[in-house]
């Protein structure tokens, strides 16, 4: 049998045949899938990345379309030193290259700055207080010393030298003062009248003639509302003289018109 007659009536050529045209078949679909694909994908139409860190996105958006590109925000930081609403970030990074029709995805500088709540670091230590202020976003701008008891202690948080109430809220990375507590000094001061005061105003009194906050009582005892009370008693008492640094003890209510003699009535009714 020759190879015509057997490429005709062989099982085995008919087998061949038949692979050698599966064959045929599957080159032509994955050839024209694959041409499917690069006319999709727009294969070889790549645009150079230009480079948007710096710019507003509006400024991003026209020029990213000149290129057949697009942008998409991923994330938003706050940094303070730089405009807000700019791009700090992109990827891909500049001068890659991108098929028409991606997306640059980039992060933003928030429009709106951050906002820190001041801790409570009244009567803590020096490290203590700096520990709280880096955790809360704040930073330290100079230390100022007064006399005090107990060294070392925060006796008052000031910005551009007016005290602050514990729970401001302070723009991140803002600079604070720190009045801090360098002990018992050598002069002696004559303690004041702070009955029928607030706390602020009587922090800021005493830390102006060298003495300091001591224990706080309250009739009532205060949720969120401490400068609404007003001193009825105080120890040691006015016209005292005492050390600088010393500390008073102070007795507050609500009740402006509460005086000791009232406290007294009542602990002895009990």
């Amino acid at each position: 049998m020759d190879f015509k007659q057997f490429w005709k009536n062989s099982w085995a050529a008919l087998i061949v045949r038949h692979f050698l045209l599966a064959a045929i078949i599957l080159f032509i679909i994955i050839f024209i899938t694959l041409k499917g694909l690069d006319i999709y994908t727009h294969h070889g139409e790549a645009e150079k990345v230009p480079d948007l860190r710096g710019k507003y996105t509006e400024e991003a958006e026209i020029l990213l379309a000149s290129q057949g590109l697009t942008y998409q925000i991923i994330d938003s930081t706050y940094i303070r030193k730089q405009p807000q609403g700019i791009i700090t970030e992109q990827t891909p990074e500049p001068g890659s290259f991108l098929k028409k029709g991606r997306p640059v995805y980039i992060i933003i500088n928030k429009k709106a700055e951050q906002k820190s709540l001041l801790p409570n670091i009244i009567d803590l230590s020096y490290r203590q207080a700096e520990a709280m202020l880096k955790i809360a976003h704040l930073q330290i701008n100079q230390i100022i010393y007064e006399p005090s008891e107990f060294k070392d202690l925060v006796l008052d948080v000031r910005l551009n030298g007016e005290s602050l109430a514990i729970g401001t809220q302070l723009p991140e990375e803002t600079a604070i003062d720190l009045v801090i507590g360098e002990g018992i000094g050598q002069e002696m001061i004559y303690v004041p009248l702070l009955t029928r005061k607030n706390l602020t105003d009587i922090r800021n009194e005493l830390l102006e003639i060298g003495l300091v906050v001591g224990a706080i009582n309250y009739d009532v005892i205060p949720n969120g509302d401490e400068d609404t009370y007003y001193v009825y008693q105080q120890s040691p008492e006015a016209g005292q003289q005492i050390a600088s640094g010393s500390r008073i003890d102070l007795w507050m209510s609500k009740d402006k018109n509460k005086t000791a003699d009232s406290k007294q009535e009542e602990e002895d009714f009990f």
